[in-house]
């Protein structure tokens, strides 16, 4: 008979800033680690410490106390201390594909600098987790993960569910959509089921007796976790005494001081694969009351999320592809400063701080961390840019433009840029004249045309004088004054991944302004549009013959929740705009397209009534909250844009806010123009199908999910990067995507106000919406390419040898329907770095001109080189070139 062995786990679950400010919990940082290393050098019988798999924790230690450097990597190499693999506990839903494997690889990276990395999948907290997550540990090379959310292990009264998202036990199998499987231990009794053991007798003997039945009740073998610690626990520097206690009294088990690898290799030594159900794709509590999934910190605060989304596509799709580039002007690939960039950012994608559910205070200092890491990425983009420009061959008529696209396909898109003309410097004039010599100059337009003589559709917009400067590389700041224009232009044939280069020839000033028209329709070749008296909207597809009428209206409602869960008001008192009168006018008509303008006003309540302040201050739980809205009303203001250029295929709306109301959420009502049972959403490496109606045990009336990118249900497809909060109704004819939610509290275990997530501040929300028949698997595709941010770049005068062709398409490769580009970038060996995830429901071909190997996420090669690949379903694919 073999003997239980209770594995005692010492951790401290470390929210980096969550009810605390970042430095406020620093400190406590700081003495929870100096008390660790005292009792891991001195105390017999403390053997090891979990840094809670993330290397921040230690960064942020070190940043206090750098000469503990050398000590830290003594304890990591002993065993002692045990850290990563991640860089940070990040959310897995609100972070992109791409930041949840830099977050892996940067982790790592750092871990190995210490001595070695602790491999194993830990999410002690994360929000839910995605279906691919097997199959990136696969790829990174563990096989175990460790979470604390989004599986039941039995339901109520012992009962065992049988379903995909239930497992008898707190060990099972755990299957990504590609067939990648590891062994999931789910924390069942939370990450401090071993938290403050006592050393009095009496008191432990009713401490065990309670944790190891709870435990014993999940547990499939004899190897028992628990783990001895909880959020921002300090260290319990009594325990080995505690553990020779609970010996004495239970001599029959062993109690061991342990680590995950310890405990991990132990469960699969005593594993009966037999017993152990397996869980498919992802965990999001779906077998659940519905009250617990924390979904709705993707609404939370939504001007984070808008400011992560932005920032995260302007490093994937600009930063490092058109670093790749530059190389080819002798530019070196700016691994460190991308590293920085990329840390800095996932400061702000931690489970606590981009779910928007912590205090004011951490929130206020993820905002100035968001404006320095887009000034980081800009310098690495304007940067690697101007490398290039410099060096392109252009002709001497016109001014050169270049715009840079990495979308994965060959796009059509419309780019702004301000252009400069006539610049006189201050080493040619004395500034006080310039300005007046620049305006004795006559009017100027400009025409546009291709490399090859093709005219380019353009607007252009005159913007006055303006000062500027450069800074050259070998002399001081070169200051000057120049006109100014912005020029919005349709560039066709974009490379997939790469650039293109354009002219702009300054011609006369023409008098062809023509009246903006009365007609409140937009079409082109592939849509026409009509707007309703109340501002609600139909979409035709001209090509699919597709129609979809009455889009576009809003809805409010009363939210008495807190940042974490929406709850209505007690009243429902919902107001939407169905009756209302906007008023609608042409905005914008041009050789480009035409934008439309509507105006809502409505009366909505100020607030939720007097009664939520004594609901909040007496902790009741946001289920069972009963407020009704406030009688007082206010008028609260919706404009609405809706735009078609004539080569777009999807009409684009930009929704523009200035809250200033509370305890409230605003939603997009778009009917899809059919009932279905199930619909789809892009998420982290796949597209998922998810059920409309959910299990009977869920007794939440909302049903809100998360997308990353883009949801389609019915006959539409509604595509965003930084609005990832939806819900489809149970018939599935309707979408509502959210727009705000403004709360007031943080929720959780205490009343925590963070009254600036009522976001009293304007907003501009934007998505696409085109319409689908069904059988174009391209989607997922259509929409990487259409989220994908251009940069153009007017060209620096430069004496350098021109050697650069005007366009180039680095894109040497051929995919099939259904493989979505992800990634460009170069290794740290500089070898460039490939990836795309597979969609399709069948195998699909890769083929390359040039060699490539297969890669894991970690972008270690393995497989010979090649120049064609089949990649199966659901697959993530990496290759490294040769």
């Amino acid at each position: 008979m073999t003997r239980k062995k209770a594995h005692i786990i010492s951790h401290s679950h470390w929210d980096r800033e969550w009810f605390l400010p970042l430095e406020s919990l620093r400190f406590r940082l700081v003495t929870l680690m100096d008390e660790v290393e005292t009792l891991l050098d001195k105390e017999a019988g403390f053997n090891h410490f979990h840094m809670d798999g993330q290397m921040i924790m230690l960064e942020d230690y070190l940043a206090v106390k750098p000469a503990k450097r050398e000590k830290m990597k003594q304890l990591v190499a002993d065993g002692k201390l045990r850290i990563g693999p991640w860089y940070m506990l990040q959310d897995a839903f609100l972070t992109s594909g791409e930041a949840n494997i830099r977050n892996l690889q940067y982790g790592l990276e750092m871990a190995e600098e210490f001595g070695q990395a602790e491999k194993i999948g830990y999410f002690p907290d994360t929000f839910g987790l995605y279906g691919q997550v097997p199959q990136l540990m696969r790829q990174a090379g563990f096989d175990t993960v460790v979470f604390g959310r989004g599986v039941n292990p039995t339901g109520f009264n012992n009962q065992v569910f049988d379903s995909a998202f239930a497992s008898k036990y707190s060990e099972m199998f755990w299957e990504s959509p590609d067939g990648s499987k590891v062994l999931g231990i789910l924390l069942a009794n939370w990450y401090s089921n071993g938290n403050e053991i006592p050393t009095d007798k009496e008191a432990a003997k009713i401490f065990w007796d309670k944790k190891l039945a709870d435990v014993e009740r999940f547990a499939s073998t004899d190897e028992w976790l628990f783990m001895n610690g909880c959020d921002h626990q300090p260290v319990q520097t009594d325990l080995a005494e505690a553990l020779e206690v609970a010996r004495e009294l239970y001599p029959e088990i062993d109690f061991i001081h342990s680590h995950f690898e310890k405990y991990q290799d132990a469960v699969k030594a005593g594993l009966e694969p037999e017993k152990l159900q397996t869980v498919h794709g992802e965990l999001t509590s779906q077998q659940s009351d519905g009250w617990s999934t924390l979904a709705n910190t993707a609404s939370s605060r939504i001007y984070l999320k808008q400011a992560n989304a932005k920032i995260e596509r302007l490093l994937e799709r600009l930063a490092e592809p058109i670093s790749v580039m530059a190389t080819e002007a002798g530019v070196s690939y700016p691994h460190e400063y991308l590293a920085f960039a990329w840390k800095l950012l996932m400061e702000n994608q931690i489970h606590d701080s981009i779910t928007g559910c912590s205090l004011d205070e951490v929130h206020r200092e993820m905002e100035a961390r968001f404006e320095k890491v887009e000034q980081t990425t800009m310098a690495i983009i304007q940067n690697a840019a101007r490398k290039i420009t410099e060096q392109i061959v252009t002709n001497d008529a016109g001014i050169p433009i270049t715009v840079f696209h990495a979308g994965g396909l060959e796009a059509t898109r419309t780019v702004e840029l301000e252009l400069e003309t006539d610049a006189i410097h201050f080493s040619e004039m004395h500034f006080e004249l310039i300005p007046d010599e620049l305006a004795k100059l006559p009017e100027q337009s400009f025409r546009m045309e291709t490399s090859t003589g093709e005219e380019i559709p353009v607007v252009v917009e005159p913007l006055g004088i303006h000062f500027n400067y450069d800074l050259p590389e070998r002399k001081f700041r070169d200051s000057y004054f120049a006109r100014k224009y912005k020029l919005t232009f349709t560039v066709e044939h974009l490379p997939a991944v790469g650039y293109q280069t354009i002219y702009a020839h300054p011609v006369a000033v023409s008098d062809d302004k023509k009246e903006l028209t009365k007609d409140l329709q937009l079409e082109n070749q592939y849509l026409k549009v009509e707007i309703a008296p109340n501002g609600t909207y139909s979409i035709l597809d001209k090509e699919k013959v597709v129609e979809v009428k009455g889009l576009g209206a809003y809805e409010d409602v009363g939210d008495i929740g807190n940042e974490y869960m929406f709850k209505e008001t007690g009243d429902n008192v919902r107001i939407n705009t169905y009756n209302s009168k906007p008023v609608i006018r042409v905005l914008r008509e041009d050789k480009l397209g035409k934008t439309i303008e509507m105006k809502h006003e409505i009366e909505i309540p100020v607030s939720a009534s007097a009664t939520f302040a004594e609901e909040k201050r007496r902790l009741v739980w946001h289920p069972d909250r009963t407020s009704h809205r406030s009688d007082n009303r206010t008028t609260f203001k919706i404009t609405t844009e809706l735009t078609l250029n004539k080569h777009d295929k999807q009409l684009t709306v930009r929704v523009k806010l200035d809250n200033q109301v509370d305890d409230h959420r605003l939603r997009v009502l778009l009917p899809t123009g059919k009932q279905t049972e199930t619909h789809q959403a892009g998420s982290v490496f796949e597209v998922v199908t998810r059920t409309n109606k959910q299990v009977e045990e869920w007794t939440n009336p909302a049903n809100d999910n998360r997308k990353q990118g883009f949801v389609t249900s019915g006959n539409i497809v509604v595509a965003s990067l930084d609005l990832p909060e939806y819900e489809v109704s149970e018939q599935g004819d309707r979408l509502e995507l959210t727009l705000l939610r403004a709360v007031s509290e943080i929720g959780d275990w205490g009343d925590f106000p963070a009254y600036e997530a009522e976001c009293h501040r304007e907003i501009t929300a934007e998505f696409h919406v085109f319409l689908t028949d069904e059988s174009n698997v391209n989607i997922p595709a259509q929409v990487n390419a259409l989220l994908t941010p251009t940069f153009a770049i007017q060209h620096p005068s430069s004496s350098k040898e021109k050697m650069l062709a005007e366009t180039k398409d680095f894109a040497k490769w051929k995919v099939a329907d259904g493989l979505i580009f992800s990634a460009f970038k170069l290794a740290k060996d500089n070898q460039p770095i490939l990836r795309f995830y597979q969609t399709a429901s069948e195998p699909k071909l890769l083929n390359t001109v040039n060699l490539w190997r297969k890669s894991t996420i970690l972008e270690e090669t393995a497989g010979d080189a090649k120049n064609q690949f089949t990649v199966k379903p659901n697959e993530i694919i990496t290759l490294k070139g040769v």
